[in-house]
């Protein structure tokens, strides 16, 4: 049976820190352009901060955001 692949655009599920979730995108190298990788935290579909260069940065950040109580407020646009 073959492996079948989804696409999804908010990236590849790194961690879980408290209740955010931690994900990478990755934008491929081709012959036009160098390949480089992008980490976001997310609280659910909606991304809260990034793009971070590191996976470590993602998580004190997210560690201090849990401390402050930040979550996504739907209706506070």
């Amino acid at each position: 049976m073959a492996h079948i692949f989804i696409y999804n655009p908010r990236g590849y599920y790194l961690c879980k820190i408290g209740y955010f979730d931690i994900r990478q995108k990755i934008d491929w190298p081709n012959k036009k352009k160098t390949g480089k990788a992008e980490i976001f935290i997310y609280h659910g579909k909606h991304k809260l901060e990034g793009p971070f260069k590191t996976k470590d940065a993602a998580k004190i950040r997210a560690e201090e955001m849990m401390s402050e109580g930040v979550k996504y407020n739907k209706f506070g646009k």
